[in-house]
C-alpha cells in the first residue's frame, strides 16, 4: 500500500477571478476606501427613506453591532485559518522535496515509503479489536470478520498519519522553519463580568467571559479546553461563567438557578461540575440529589430556587450575551476577543499568548 501525501487540510486550489487594478488609475480611490473603512461606519448615512421619514445607519447599528462584530471575527479567523493551511501545505511540500533531494531518492513517494510506510508495521489483532469496539456503531453492528480488512486498513492509515505528523515536525526542526504569517487584529467586544461566578484573580491579565448552559453538550465538551487553560495559565487567567439558556433546552434555566443557589452557600463550582458531568440528569430530582451530595442546606436552597430574582438574573446574562452577539453556546470572550463554539485548546492558547505578549 502506498501512502498518499497527507496535507494539513483538504485544499482545493482553483482559478480566482481578481480585478486587475492599475496603480495610476485607482491608487487614490483605494486610499479613500481604506481610510473610510478605518474610520468605521458612517452612523449618519441614510439607508432608507419614505414619505415623511428616514432611517440612518446609526438607528440600526446599535441593534446589530454585536452580530456584525461576530461576523467580522468569524471571517477574519476563517481567512487566517485558510491562509495557515495553505502555508502549511507549501512549507510541507518544500521540506519533503528538499529531504528527497538530500537523501538522493527518486521522488517524494519513495521518501514517504522509506520514512513512513516502512516504519509502520501491520496492525496487531489487539489494535484492530480495540478499534472495532470503538467503531461498532458506525459499522452498524457488522461482525468483526466481515469488516476486518476495512478495520485493518483504517488502523494502518491512522498510524501512518500519526507517524507522518511527527516526521513533518522533525523536518521543521531540522530545517529551522519559522512561520511569520501575521494573525489578524480581531475586533473586541466589551462584555461585563457582572457579578457572576469566576475563578482566578480579578486583576489577572486575561479575563475570559464564557456564555454557556447546562443542557448543551458542546458546553460540556468545551470544559476540557477550559480546564487545560486554567491548568496552564493559573493566576494569569480569570474565568467568568455567565448563563445563556437556549429556548429549546427547557432544563437550562432550572439548572442555572440550581447552580447559582448553590453558590449562595459557597458551592457554585462544585454544583457546576456535577451538572456538566451529566447533562442528561437535570430534572428536579437530579438537582436535589446533587444538592444532597454537596450537603447543602436544602431548605435554604429550595427557597432560593423559588425566588423570581434568580430566574431574572439568568435572563439578564442571556440578554447581555445577545447584546454582545452571542447566538449559540458556548461562546467565549478573551479580553473581549470572541471565540465561538467548543473550540480546541489550541485556539484559546493562540489568543491568550498574543494577549500576554501585548501586555
Amino acid at each position: 500500500m502506498r501512502l498518499s501525501l497527507p496535507l494539513a487540510a483538504a485544499l482545493l486550489v482553483g482559478c480566482n477571478a481578481q480585478t486587475a487594478d492599475t496603480p495610476s488609475a485607482h491608487a487614490a480611490g483605494k486610499k479613500k476606501k481604506a481610510a473610510a473603512a478605518d474610520a468605521g461606519p458612517d452612523l449618519g448615512a441614510t439607508v432608507a427613506t419614505w414619505d415623511g421619514g428616514a432611517v440612518v445607519y446609526g438607528d440600526l447599528y446599535g441593534d446589530v453591532k454585536g452580530q456584525l462584530i461576530r461576523a467580522e471575527v468569524e471571517y477574519l479567523t476563517a481567512k487566517y485559518q485558510t491562509e495557515s493551511q495553505a502555508l502549511e501545505s507549501k512549507v510541507m511540500e518544500a521540506l519533503l522535496e528538499a529531504e528527497t533531494k538530500k537523501q538522493g531518492l527518486e521522488n517524494v513517494e519513495a521518501l514517504l515509503k522509506k520514512e513512513i510506510e516502512d516504519n509502520v508495521g501491520e496492525p496487531t489483532e489487539e489494535e484492530m479489536q480495540a478499534f472495532y469496539q470503538v467503531m461498532q456503531r458506525q459499522l452498524r453492528g457488522a461482525p468483526y470478520d466481515a469488516v476486518k480488512p476495512q478495520v485493518a486498513a483504517e488502523v494502518t492509515r491512522r498510524k501512518q498519519t500519526e507517524v507522518f505528523g511527527a516526521y513533518i515536525e522533525g523536518l521543521k526542526a531540522t530545517y529551522n522553519v519559522k512561520v511569520e504569517l501575521p494573525f489578524p487584529e480581531l475586533p473586541r467586544i466589551p462584555v461585563s463580568v457582572d457579578d457572576d461566578p469566576s475563578i482566578g484573580p480579578e486583576d489577572a491579565p486575561i479575563t475570559i467571559v464564557q456564555f454557556a448552559e447546562y443542557q448543551c453538550p458542546y458546553c460540556g465538551k468545551a470544559g476540557e479546553a477550559v480546564d487545560q487553560v486554567m491548568e496552564k495559565y493559573g493566576d494569569k487567567v480569570r474565568m467568568v461563567y455567565r448563563d445563556f439558556p437556549l429556548s429549546f433546552h427547557p432544563r437550562a434555566i432550572p439548572a442555572a438557578v440550581a447552580a447559582n443557589c448553590a453558590g449562595d452557600q459557597g458551592k457554585y463550582w462544585e454544583m457546576h461540575k456535577l451538572l456538566m458531568s451529566d447533562q442528561r440528569a437535570l430534572e428536579d430530582a437530579d438537582l436535589t440529589a446533587h444538592a444532597t451530595t454537596l450537603q447543602l442546606d436544602l431548605a435554604k436552597w429550595n427557597t432560593c430556587r423559588e425566588d423570581p430574582a434568580q430566574a431574572a438574573e439568568v435572563q439578564k446574562d442571556f440578554e447581555d450575551g445577545q447584546a454582545a452577539g452571542v447566538s449559540g453556546t458556548p461562546a467565549f470572550f478573551i479580553n473581549g476577543v470572541m471565540l465561538s463554539g467548543a473550540q480546541p485548546y489550541s485556539e484559546f492558547e493562540r489568543i491568550i499568548e498574543r494577549e500576554l505578549e501585548a501586555g
